[in-house]
Protein backbone atom coordinates (compact mmCIF):
# COMPACT_ATOMS: atom_id res chain seq x y z
CA UNK A 1 0.00 0.00 0.00
CA UNK A 2 1.14 3.47 -1.25
CA UNK A 3 2.15 5.03 2.18
CA UNK A 4 1.70 8.66 1.08
CA UNK A 5 -1.94 7.41 -0.28
CA UNK A 6 -4.48 9.65 2.43
CA UNK A 7 -7.74 8.26 1.48
CA UNK A 8 -10.75 6.97 3.35
CA UNK A 9 -13.19 4.30 2.50
CA UNK A 10 -15.91 3.97 4.93
CA UNK A 11 -17.94 1.13 4.33
CA UNK A 12 -21.37 0.13 5.79
CA UNK A 13 -22.26 -4.00 5.52
CA UNK A 14 -24.54 -5.69 7.33
CA UNK A 15 -25.40 -9.60 7.72
CA UNK A 16 -26.54 -12.17 9.69
CA UNK A 17 -25.01 -14.98 12.62
CA UNK A 18 -25.91 -17.98 11.54
CA UNK A 19 -25.63 -21.99 12.84
CA UNK A 20 -23.91 -22.51 16.01
CA UNK A 21 -22.66 -18.98 16.17
CA UNK A 22 -26.09 -17.78 16.29
CA UNK A 23 -27.26 -20.49 18.98
CA UNK A 24 -23.86 -18.85 21.16
CA UNK A 25 -24.71 -15.27 19.93
CA UNK A 26 -23.67 -13.31 22.90
CA UNK A 27 -19.98 -15.13 22.77
CA UNK A 28 -19.70 -14.72 19.19
CA UNK A 29 -20.39 -11.07 19.21
CA UNK A 30 -17.45 -11.05 22.34
CA UNK A 31 -15.29 -13.16 20.36
CA UNK A 32 -15.76 -10.73 17.06
CA UNK A 33 -15.49 -7.59 19.11
CA UNK A 34 -12.76 -8.28 20.79
CA UNK A 35 -10.93 -9.26 17.99
CA UNK A 36 -11.54 -5.88 16.10
CA UNK A 37 -10.26 -4.46 19.66
CA UNK A 38 -7.10 -5.96 19.62
CA UNK A 39 -6.48 -6.08 15.05
CA UNK A 40 -8.21 -2.82 14.02
CA UNK A 41 -5.81 -0.14 15.95
CA UNK A 42 -2.47 -1.67 14.05
CA UNK A 43 -4.89 -1.30 10.65
CA UNK A 44 -5.81 1.89 11.26
CA UNK A 45 -9.82 1.14 10.97
CA UNK A 46 -12.38 2.66 13.50
CA UNK A 47 -15.64 1.72 13.26
CA UNK A 48 -18.85 0.60 14.76
CA UNK A 49 -20.94 -2.44 15.20
CA UNK A 50 -24.64 -2.62 16.08
CA UNK A 51 -26.25 -5.65 16.92
CA UNK A 52 -29.48 -7.16 17.74
CA UNK A 53 -31.93 -10.22 17.32
CA UNK A 54 -28.78 -12.16 15.44
CA UNK A 55 -28.47 -9.37 13.12
CA UNK A 56 -25.33 -6.86 12.08
CA UNK A 57 -24.89 -3.38 10.53
CA UNK A 58 -21.06 -2.32 11.04
CA UNK A 59 -19.35 1.07 9.52
CA UNK A 60 -15.56 0.09 9.17
CA UNK A 61 -13.43 3.08 8.96
CA UNK A 62 -9.61 3.14 7.18
CA UNK A 63 -7.02 3.31 4.21
CA UNK A 64 -8.97 1.07 0.93
CA UNK A 65 -6.60 -1.65 0.60
CA UNK A 66 -7.14 -2.24 4.48
CA UNK A 67 -10.66 -2.08 5.14
CA UNK A 68 -11.01 -4.56 1.28
CA UNK A 69 -8.95 -6.91 3.53
CA UNK A 70 -10.64 -6.64 5.90
CA UNK A 71 -14.25 -7.20 3.89
CA UNK A 72 -13.01 -10.26 2.29
CA UNK A 73 -12.05 -11.65 5.46
CA UNK A 74 -15.28 -10.78 6.93
CA UNK A 75 -17.32 -12.58 3.87
CA UNK A 76 -15.31 -15.66 4.41
CA UNK A 77 -15.90 -15.63 8.22
CA UNK A 78 -18.74 -18.59 8.36
CA UNK A 79 -20.37 -17.30 11.88
CA UNK A 80 -22.14 -14.33 8.76
CA UNK A 81 -24.07 -15.40 6.09
CA UNK A 82 -26.53 -12.49 4.11
CA UNK A 83 -23.46 -10.45 4.01
CA UNK A 84 -24.72 -7.05 2.04
CA UNK A 85 -22.50 -3.99 1.00
CA UNK A 86 -24.34 -1.14 1.80
CA UNK A 87 -22.46 1.49 0.92
CA UNK A 88 -18.55 2.22 -0.03
CA UNK A 89 -17.62 5.93 0.04
CA UNK A 90 -14.18 7.99 -0.04
CA UNK A 91 -13.91 10.17 2.78
CA UNK A 92 -12.02 12.84 4.63
CA UNK A 93 -12.84 12.70 8.32
CA UNK A 94 -13.64 9.47 9.92
CA UNK A 95 -17.16 9.38 11.65
CA UNK A 96 -15.78 7.13 14.53
CA UNK A 97 -12.27 8.14 15.25
CA UNK A 98 -12.12 6.83 18.62
CA UNK A 99 -13.51 3.38 18.44
CA UNK A 100 -11.16 0.38 17.53
CA UNK A 101 -14.58 -1.13 17.36
CA UNK A 102 -17.88 0.67 19.70
CA UNK A 103 -20.41 -2.28 19.90
CA UNK A 104 -23.60 -1.23 20.57
CA UNK A 105 -26.90 -3.52 20.85
CA UNK A 106 -29.63 -1.29 22.31
CA UNK A 107 -29.65 2.06 20.13
CA UNK A 108 -32.79 3.26 22.35
CA UNK A 109 -29.80 3.87 24.85
CA UNK A 110 -27.37 5.70 23.10
CA UNK A 111 -24.31 6.44 25.10
CA UNK A 112 -23.03 10.17 25.76
CA UNK A 113 -20.54 10.57 23.68
CA UNK A 114 -22.68 9.64 20.39
CA UNK A 115 -25.58 11.84 21.69
CA UNK A 116 -24.38 15.43 20.73
CA UNK A 117 -25.90 15.51 17.59
CA UNK A 118 -22.59 14.83 15.52
CA UNK A 119 -22.72 12.37 12.41
CA UNK A 120 -22.03 9.41 14.68
CA UNK A 121 -25.08 9.64 15.88
CA UNK A 122 -26.72 10.26 12.46
CA UNK A 123 -24.99 7.42 11.17
CA UNK A 124 -26.36 5.19 14.85
CA UNK A 125 -29.81 5.79 13.61
CA UNK A 126 -29.33 4.86 9.91
CA UNK A 127 -28.03 1.19 11.33
CA UNK A 128 -30.69 0.68 13.78
CA UNK A 129 -32.75 1.59 10.87
CA UNK A 130 -31.01 -1.43 8.49
CA UNK A 131 -31.27 -3.79 11.44
CA UNK A 132 -35.04 -2.94 12.45
CA UNK A 133 -37.20 -1.96 9.30
CA UNK A 134 -36.33 -5.77 8.01
CA UNK A 135 -33.61 -4.18 5.90
CA UNK A 136 -31.91 -7.30 6.77
CA UNK A 137 -34.59 -10.32 5.49
CA UNK A 138 -32.65 -12.52 3.57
Amino acid sequence: MDSGDRRLHRVIYTSRLHGEALATEEETVARIVDSARRNNPRRGVTGVLVHGKGAFAQVLEGRPLVVRGLLAVIQRDTRHTAMRIVEVEVVEDRIFPAWSMALLRDLDQVPPEFADGNASLLMLMRLRALIHTGALST
